[in-house]
């Protein structure tokens, strides 16, 4: 039908050949452009969803490097107090060489004992000295120091005395000594 209404106005004299031909181009040109947009259309959103995909996976990547930084750093922390608090157990070490006196503490559920001199013990006792554990051997250790190191690095303490630990209702008539030998 549309050949018929073209033809006719050929005849007619109203449309010229090469109007005609113009009118064909700019109908084909816009079904390609319409052809293209679809195809970009469709395009787009597989590119858009691998653009989120790989922006996806790089926040995935960089949180999983956040916390390998993060443990890192912990570890790197963690060996430095260790180092430190060991310093400071080898630095602030009272001699108590060949005691006469044997002073039992307890280590991995074991009773060890050590020989320190009677008035260390009574330090001990008092909780003025504390001891801590390096290299298998028990130091003897001011109790300030002895803080330092049980913030720093728990496991190198062996044993810090609270002088002022909670005393139980019960046996507060009744105190128990801690300065028994056994």
């Amino acid at each position: 039908m549309s050949d018929s209404l073209r033809e006719q106005l050929l005849k007619s004299g109203l449309a010229k050949e090469q109007d005609l031909k113009k009118v064909n181009a700019e109908k084909k040109r816009s079904r390609k452009q319409q052809q293209n947009r679809g195809k970009k259309a469709k395009a787009r959103p597989e590119q858009s969803e691998t653009a989120r995909a790989a922006a996806d996976a790089a926040a995935a990547e960089r949180l999983r490097a956040q916390a390998l930084n993060r443990e890192r750093e912990l570890a790197r922390k963690q060996k430095a107090d260790e180092h430190a608090a060991r310093e400071m157990l080898l630095k602030h070490q009272i001699p108590h060489g060949k005691g006469d006196v044997a002073f039992n503490v307890t280590v991995n559920n074991k009773i060890k004992h050590f020989y320190v001199s009677a008035e260390q013990h009574k330090q001990l006792s008092e909780g003025k000295l504390a001891v801590g554990r390096t290299r298998n051997l028990f130091r003897l250790v001011p109790r300030e120091i002895g803080e330092k190191v049980q913030a720093l690095a728990p496991f190198l303490m062996v044993y810090l005395l609270d002088p002022q630990a909670d005393i139980d209702p019960a046996y507060e008539e009744h105190p128990i000594p801690d300065d028994l030998m056994w």
